[in-house]
């Protein structure tokens, strides 16, 4: 199966399954618009939109830019972001690879203040081909933020104690059901990072998700939203058994 065919099947699937994954979205969006409210990029690079629009939520939180690029390989997801953010003129969707588009998105290198990665790399079969992509695209001080699902979180720990999986790294059915590759640890992320020509300045995780995503979802109304900000709160304080762990780093 080539990535084009790939990327039909997992938008599918994905959207199938979504539930508690909103859930996780929003913690990443919360996460990444940290980033960009202490950084206060003019110019935005995102690998990648999904559904739902971060760029929206940005600007919804009141974070200022002049430019946002999202590069997306889903029609099935560029089609959404177009009619959801119709009305915001400085954010404009790419169809493609990022791996692939991205040099010619930026035409020269350097382009962008930020360059976001969120929950990709252990979706992809050449990890290493979207940071150097993303090393490309930044400008120097320029910061790119990573962040993929830790393997070492509490749930994932959990699971190989109950014996549901052999060890943290292996493959859950919904890592199967997506097609992904790899489960990230902090140690293999700060190293795939560096790899690309990239320095590590800030790492850490948010959001400690005890159970997996269906077991999160069949909790209904017990997950109130001072849980789910408590939640966020422990991922920040222990990063280690968080659900997502991430990285910034700057051109090496």
């Amino acid at each position: 199966m080539d990535k084009r065919e790939r990327i039909r099947d997992y938008a599918g699937s994905y959207l199938a399954d979504y539930g508690f994954e909103a859930v996780m979205v929003a913690a990443r969006h919360r996460l990444a618009i940290e980033v960009i409210a202490a950084h206060r990029p003019a110019s935005v690079l995102e690998a990648g939109c999904g559904a739902d629009l971060l760029a929206l939520a940005a600007a919804g939180a009141g974070r200022d830019f002049a430019r946002w690029v999202a590069i997306e390989p889903s029609d099935t997801f560029v089609a959404l972001a177009r009619d959801k953010a119709a009305a915001e003129p400085r954010f404009s969707v790419v169809r493609g690879f990022f791996e692939d588009a991205a040099p010619d998105t930026v035409a020269k290198s350097g382009q962008f203040d930020l360059v976001l990665i969120a929950g990709l790399l252990g979706e992809v079969e050449d990890p290493a081909a979207i940071l150097s992509a993303a090393r490309e695209a930044v400008k120097p001080g320029g910061l790119v933020h990573v962040n993929v699902p830790n393997a070492y979180s509490l749930h994932r720990r959990l699971a190989r104690a109950m014996g549901l999986i052999a060890e943290e790294h292996a493959m859950s059915d919904r890592n199967r059901a997506l097609a992904q590759h790899r489960n990230y640890d902090a140690v293999r992320l700060r190293r795939d990072v560096e790899a690309a020509g990239l320095r590590v300045v800030e790492d850490g995780g948010y959001f400690l998700k005890p159970f997996t995503h269906a077991q999160m979802e069949g909790l209904g109304d017990l997950l109130t939203e001072p849980m789910l900000d408590g939640l966020w709160t422990l991922g920040r304080e222990m990063p280690h058994l968080a659900s997502e762990i991430y990285v910034n780093a700057v051109p090496a």
